[in-house]
C-alpha cells in the first residue's frame, strides 16, 4: 500500500495535486543521459533525440558510470523521480554492448519497463551517425511515420513495445488543432521484414516537409533528409507486469461520456455512442394507412381472400351487363 502524504500548507496541496494523474496527462519529460563511456556515435544519437523532444527534455551532460538499467534501477529512478521524467534514455558503451541506448518508463517513481537498441554502423563503412546538419525549433513535433509489417504484428512484443515508448517520447502535447505550417518535419521509423534467425533492423531517418504549388487546392508536398542516419538492432527487453500495465493505462471519465456503459451501448472510433434496441414483432394489422373505400372490408367478408373473390364476381357482373347495353344501343 502506497503511503498517503498528507500536504502541511496550501502551497504542498498545490504541487501534490498537480502530480495527481490527470485525464488529459501533459507531455512527458524525457531525461537523457550517458554513461561513463559514449563514443561520438552514441553522443549524436543522445543529442538528437534531445533536439526533438525540447523543451520536455533534459540533459545530462556529466558521466555516470554506476548507472546498469537492467541490474539495479535504484539510481535511475532517483534521477527520474527528481527531474519529473517519465521516459529515461540512457547511452552507454562496453565490451559486450557497444553503442547500446536503453529507453525505459517511468511509473509512480518505479521502472515500468524497458528496451534496449544497439546502434549499428552504416553499410558503407562509415560511423552510423552522419555530420549533417539538423536544427529544430524548440517545441517542433515530428510527424510519425512508422513503415513495415513487424510494428502491426501484435505477437512481436520487442516492436510493439518500442513503437509505445517512441510514441511517449515524440508525441508532445495533446492538442485538439494541429497547424499545417507546425508540420515541418517526419521521423519515420523503418523496420526490415522478419526472417527466421534474424531480428529486423530498425532504421531512423528524419525528413524535411516543404510544400510547393502544385495549381490545386492541395499544396504539393516534398519530403528533403536531413540529419544523421541511425540504424538499431533491438537487444534486451523488460516488459512490465500485466497488473501494473492495467494499472497505468486506466483511463477515467472524459468529458463527452456523461452517461454509463450499458449493455447493447458501445462507442465508435470517432466517440458517438451507438447502441442497438430490440423490438418485439410488429402487428400491421393496426397499421394506420390511406382511408378510401375500396380498401374497406364489407359486411359479412371474414378474410381479405373472400373480398377479392366477391370483387372479381362483381367485376364479371358489370362487363356482362356494358355488353348487354351497347347491344340494345
Amino acid at each position: 500500500m502506497l503511503r498517503e502524504v498528507k500536504p502541511k500548507n496550501p502551497r504542498t496541496a498545490r504541487i501534490l495535486k498537480a502530480k495527481e494523474p490527470q485525464l488529459i496527462e501533459p507531455a512527458k519529460r524525457t531525461l537523457i543521459m550517458h554513461g561513463s563511456k559514449c563514443p561520438t556515435a552514441l553522443n549524436t544519437v543522445l543529442k538528437t533525440f534531445h533536439s526533438l523532444t525540447r523543451p520536455n527534455s533534459v540533459l545530462f551532460h556529466k558521466k555516470n558510470g554506476d548507472i546498469r538499467p537492467f541490474e539495479n534501477t535504484e539510481s535511475i529512478e532517483f534521477l527520474a523521480g527528481k527531474n519529473e521524467c517519465g521516459v529515461v534514455v540512457f547511452g552507454s558503451s562496453s565490451k559486450k554492448r557497444p553503442n547500446c541506448v536503453t529507453i525505459a518508463r517511468i511509473f509512480n517513481e518505479k521502472i515500468l519497463d524497458m528496451a534496449e537498441l544497439l546502434l549499428l554502423p552504416n553499410s558503407n563503412g562509415e560511423d552510423a551517425a552522419a555530420t549533417l546538419a539538423m536544427h529544430i525549433g524548440i517545441g517542433m513535433r515530428p510527424l510519425l511515420m512508422f513503415a513495415g509489417s513487424a510494428w502491426e504484428d501484435t505477437t512481436s512484443s520487442p516492436h510493439v513495445l518500442l513503437k509505445s515508448m517512441l510514441v511517449d517520447m515524440f508525441k508532445g502535447d495533446t492538442s485538439d488543432k494541429i497547424d499545417a505550417e507546425g508540420l515541418q518535419y517526419a521521423l519515420m521509423i523503418a523496420a526490415d521484414e522478419p526472417t527466421e534467425g534474424l531480428a529486423p533492423v530498425i532504421h531512423m531517418r528524419w525528413y524535411k516537409i516543404r510544400t510547393k504549388r502544385s495549381g490545386h487546392k492541395l499544396p504539393r508536398v516534398e519530403l528533403d533528409e536531413i540529419g544523421p542516419k541511425f540504424d538499431f538492432k533491438v537487444g534486451r527487453l523488460q516488459e512490465a507486469p500485466r497488473e501494473l500495465m492495467k494499472e497505468a493505462t486506466k483511463q477515467g471519465k472524459r468529458p463527452n461520456e456523461d452517461f454509463k456503459l450499458k449493455k447493447n451501448i458501445e462507442l465508435d472510433i470517432m466517440g458517438d455512442k451507438m447502441g442497438r434496441v430490440h423490438l418485439n414483432k410488429q402487428d400491421l394489422g393496426d397499421l394506420q394507412t390511406r382511408k378510401m373505400k375500396g380498401l374497406k372490408r364489407r359486411a359479412g367478408v371474414e378474410s381479405d381472400e373472400e373480398a377479392d373473390e366477391e370483387m372479381m364476381d362483381v367485376d364479371e357482373v358489370s362487363e356482362d351487363e356494358g355488353r348487354k347495353r351497347t347491344k340494345t344501343a
